[in-house]
């Protein structure tokens, strides 16, 4: 099997002891250099200085050896390579016992242009068998903390998004989309900068994080559906700089929401244009309310003491028809400035009522759901009879919903919000502050505003635990609310030791990955029927 540059970026080590054939070598790799399918450093040995010293193998792939003399110094030399690393060893026979015995053999005497790169298939191939996967969400925030936690230089993240280019929208082609889903991994893995984490944290989304601020800023991806034919594009966030593993969740949102600004800009402007309805994002939202392409998504939330299973938020994600899945963080905006939120706030709460109705016909136990609020929902003099309209159609009461609302939509335009978040709480509805500690004034306006509860921000849970002033503050917010006698939830809890200082530290609620991703209303039911495995650890999710 000859080389293929378009199936790996290949970092190739090229030691010579021949510095006219060292020279055919440079001439024939450098169209793949300039392709950027490879990345080599040729190194010329004879005579060997002894102030060369052999190379670590970090970020080295594989190694081609070309040797036509032999010394002693040489031999010592060589014995110093990476014990694991591929090589192609071009020599002459009588030289072959003397060389690492591991390796793939091209004699000299055949050594062409076309014998070479013949040769240099195989040792692709071994390459790509040693390339690992992307690393699954938990075990990815695990190597990336300790990286983190032992850097003494920075670090630089990029989102990755691969956007399928055919059978992305055909519900019955799940295997096609998997295969095409499969093929984009092994190709950001090949082509990654050497050294770097990489981590599949999101549906369709990963994570490369790197040292390299140079290679992950070039154009090291296959942005372009005619490379190779693949049947993506690729969008990607620019690298963004990490200060700690604190600071993570922040610089992920920032990544994903670049890439949604991207797509938007990039996309659908264009492909909604096209349209023969001329459609622009706003009117798109409106006909995808009609045509049924926003969906509701259900992360359980359980009890910090027991692990039972007591509740669940529910999350609107929209599927595109052209641009695939939609993060809220972006239409959610979009809706709120054309003056469209009310309409999609009224679908959400329906969904999720009507939901529960399923919920409490199949389980032994009713569950509390939470549905995220904004502030022109909140401030319409209307909201608090829409609310308890439809609870009263539904027959779900009222102290099994969970108004989840941020401080901005509390208090913007107050003399109304207020009285109806007042009246909702009074009929018995869980009012209850989201993201707290993100807010200039929480701690100023905590005792004004009607609330059964609050929501640790991630920002706040996922580092832990930190013995240092992250603790300090997730402590004195704990506090506070039960002072106040406030129910916590702690959104973002990734891992076993996170959940053991949640649990230490007294809060109510967990929420987050280590017991479950977001869930289809069905998976949800089936997951709760069966029962939640003790930190389960899903891993395929959206960060949403």
């Amino acid at each position: 099997m000859e080389f293929s540059p378009h199936q790996s970026r290949l970092n190739l080590l090229i030691l010579s002891t021949c510095e006219q054939r060292l020279g055919d070598l440079q001439h024939w790799l450098g169209q793949h250099q300039r392709q950027d399918a490879m990345r080599t450093e040729f190194l010329f040995l004879n005579p060997l200085s002894t102030s060369v010293l052999p190379p670590s193998g970090d970020g080295w792939q594989a190694a081609v050896l070309l040797i036509d003399t032999f010394t002693t110094a040489q031999q010592q030399w060589l014995t110093q390579l990476p014990p694991h690393l591929p090589c192609l060893i071009i020599s002459t026979t009588k030289h072959r016992d003397q060389l690492p015995p591991s390796g793939h053999w091209l004699a000299l005497d055949d050594f062409n242009r076309q014998r070479f790169f013949q040769s240099l298939g195989p040792l692709q191939q071994q390459v790509l068998r040693n390339i690992p996967a992307p690393l699954q969400r938990n075990e990815f925030f695990t190597r990336l903390r300790q990286q983190l936690t032992q850097a003494d230089h920075g670090y630089y993240l990029q989102v990755l998004q691969c956007r399928w280019l055919r059978h992305q929208h055909d519900r019955d082609s799940w295997q096609q989309r998997e295969s095409i889903q499969q093929e984009f991994e092994r190709t950001i893995s090949r082509r990654a900068p050497a050294g770097a984490i990489i981590g599949r944290i999101l549906d369709d989304q990963l994570v490369v994080v790197s040292d390299n601020y140079y290679e992950l800023h070039a154009d090291w991806l296959p942005l372009q559906p005619d490379d190779d034919d693949r049947p993506w594009v690729v969008y990607h966030s620019s690298p963004l700089c990490i200060s700690g593993f604190s600071a993570l969740s922040a610089v992920l949102q920032e990544g994903v929401q670049q890439i949604a600004r991207e797509r938007l800009v990039q996309e659908a402007q264009f492909e909604w244009r096209q349209q023969d309805t001329g459609l622009s994002l706003l009117s798109g939202i409106h006909l995808a309310l009609q045509r049924d392409e926003f969906y509701l998504e259900y992360q359980p939330q359980f009890d910090s003491r027991t692990g039972a299973l007591v509740g669940a938020e529910a999350l609107m994600r929209w599927r595109h028809p052209a641009l695939g899945v939609i993060p809220p963080t972006v239409f959610i905006r979009e809706a709120e400035n054309a003056g469209l939120i009310q309409a999609l706030g009224q679908w959400a709460l329906r969904e999720t009522i009507s939901a529960w109705c399923r919920l409490q016909e199949l389980l032994d136990h009713p569950l509390r759901m939470a549905v995220n609020v904004s502030f022109p929902e909140v401030a319409d003099p209307f909201y608090t009879r829409q609310v308890l309209d439809l609870l009263d159609q539904f027959g779900m009461p009222p102290q099994f919903l969970e108004l989840e609302l941020t401080e901005t939509a509390m208090m913007r335009d107050a003399s109304v919000s207020l009285l109806n978040l007042r009246q909702l709480k009074a009929a018995g509805v869980h009012i209850v502050l989201d993201d707290f500690g993100t807010g200039f004034s929480s701690l100023s306006h905590l005792s004004d505003l009607p609330l059964t509860g609050i929501k640790l921000d991630r920002a706040f849970v996922s580092p832990l635990p930190d013995h240092g002033p992250q603790s300090h503050i997730v402590t004195t917010m704990l506090d506070l609310a039960n002072r106040l006698k406030l129910e916590t939830t702690a959104e973002g809890v990734e891992d076993s030791a996170c959940l053991e200082e949640i649990r230490r530290l007294g809060c109510d609620r967990i929420q987050g990955y280590i017991y479950a991703r977001p869930l289809a209303l069905g998976e949800l039911i089936s997951q709760a029927k069966s029962g939640f495995p003790e930190h389960s650890g899903f891993t395929q999710g959206r960060l949403f």
